[in-house]
């Protein structure tokens, strides 16, 4: 008989607890040389759960038992092969249709008769009931947990250590918690985080502050002696808020909260107040995400300031401003322009001797795209079904987020790609027009042709004698 085997992990957790790949394939081969089962191919999903079907080799699987390659199906056991109800019985009706048998290596299954077809059914519809209902209950019993003051687990945050499942202050890291509370009602999170990292403070992964860790920090009420949960979701990759957490006073002897209740409460209603009265301006500022400075690496970001005269525009180097690492001073826009311009003469004399590649085409491109769709749905459904952490998932999707962003915007070049003559009249149509385009139009015209702007500052401004900055495009490199 002609028989194929499918094999199927979900993490290498599996693999330690005797499901790996290959005690799979052992076992598998093993079985069907005691039945005399001739095996001509072998499936294998690595990495893929069992929640649906939409796996590579299930799929080619599906395709390979309408082509009648095969007389039977064989595997480790039938969570390898599925988990849903719905699923099954739509494999069941497939291979009856082709009339291919299914067998597991380790459980009494098989679909050689009425009556083994009705047992494996009811056994998957048990399987997934208690799958659902474990689920119910960790959650429930997570909930009771925190409703109770005990953590649901989770690393220490900044300002503890975990010793024995109990937090226990890092003096240390503590006086930092504390100086950011306390601090915080006289400055901005970016200038905290500026401070800090002058001061030599590192986050608990050895990183320089930002102003996000720093109102992260703020934001937690284990500092105030509270525990909280259910506060977000991450429903389909998405972080939202729920709207029914719970916060309750932790249940620890012996636990140190490093501020109070009522200055947390003030805090947040502080954080709250300035989030509102923040400026949401949607202007375009044509060298954000493209200018960095080359003193410290980082990008410059636009931003602006009301005047007698008017509105001044300005690039601001992140390094300096976020985290207190550089000290190149702001930098007039229109000084920045000048130099652009400048930068596209050198730009346009450089064209004519080495053109501008794609290397991708854009078929390729959206091959990728559609890899990274798959994956990321994948690592959502092993978060879900708990077979990775919340952790690994987290890194894994903003690894999947850097790698989109790379991918659009090389698929938006290959989808603007000039000749080199082209290319060089749409420099000096830009050259010729910038006086009269909009800020939204400067911006596109820019991020069209330029990937990066390294900006070194010759010299500084001088407010007072009404002088300007000098500076210098010393490097770039094109879309």
């Amino acid at each position: 008989m002609r028989c194929v085997i499918y094999r199927r992990v979900s993490t290498d957790m599996q693999a330690e607890e005797g499901f790996s790949l290959e005690a799979q394939r052992l076992r598998l081969q093993a079985y069907a040389e005691s039945q005399g089962w001739n095996i001509v191919d072998d499936y294998c999903d690595e990495g893929f759960s069992a929640k649906n079907i939409d796996r590579p080799e299930m799929q080619r699987l599906i395709k390979d038992i309408k082509k009648k390659k095969f007389d039977v199906i064989l595997v480790y056991r039938l969570d390898r092969f599925v988990r849903s109800v719905v699923d099954l019985h739509e494999m069941l009706q497939l291979m009856e249709k082709y009339d291919v048998k299914f067998k597991s290596a380790t459980e009494v299954f098989d679909t050689t008769s009425a009556t083994g077809r009705l047992f494996i059914t009811l056994i998957a519809t048990l399987a997934q009931w208690e799958r659902e209902t474990i689920a119910e209950r960790v959650h429930l019993g997570m909930t009771k947990k925190a409703e109770q003051g005990e953590r649901n687990g989770a690393p220490a945050p900044y300002g503890y250590d975990l010793v024995d499942g109990n937090l226990i202050v890092n003096k240390d890291e503590a006086k930092w918690v504390k100086y950011i509370f306390e601090r915080y009602g006289a400055v901005g999170s970016q200038t905290l985080a500026k401070e800090l990292n002058q001061k030599g403070s590192r986050t608990k992964k050895g990183k320089a502050w930002s102003d996000f860790s720093v109102r992260y920090v703020l934001r937690n009420p284990i500092y105030a002696g509270l525990v909280r949960w259910n506060y977000e979701t991450f429903s389909t990759g998405i972080r939202k808020k729920t709207g029914e957490e719970i916060l309750t006073p932790i249940n620890q002897e012996g636990f140190v909260p490093l501020v109070k209740v009522e200055d947390f409460k003030d805090i947040q209603k502080l954080m709250a107040s300035r989030s509102t009265q923040a400026f949401r301006s949607n202007n375009f500022y044509p060298f954000s995400g493209v200018a960095k400075c080359e003193k410290c690496g980082y990008p410059f970001t636009g931003a602006f300031k009301k005047t007698k005269n008017g509105m001044r525009r300005f690039y601001k180097c992140r390094g300096r401003f976020a985290f207190g690492t550089c000290d190149t001073q702001i930098i007039a826009e229109d000084v920045i322009e000048d130099a652009f311009l400048d930068a596209l003469e050198l730009a346009e004399s450089e064209l004519g001797v080495e053109p501008s590649k794609q290397t991708l085409q854009p078929e390729e491109i959206q091959k990728q795209l559609d890899r990274l769709k798959l994956k990321k749905e994948r690592a959502e459904e092993l978060y879900l079904e708990g077979d990775i952490s919340k952790d690994r998932y987290t890194k894994i999707i903003e690894e999947i987020k850097q790698e989109e962003e790379r991918l659009y915007s090389a698929l938006d070049a290959a989808n603007k790609t000039f000749s080199v003559e082209q290319l060089k009249q749409y420099i000096r149509d830009i050259k010729t027009e910038w006086p009269h385009f909009s800020y939204e139009t400067k911006k596109q015209a820019v991020h069209s042709l330029f990937d990066t702007l390294t900006i070194r500052l010759l010299e500084k401004a001088d407010p007072g004698k009404r002088k300007k900055a000098r500076i210098k495009i010393v490097d770039y490199k094109l879309i």
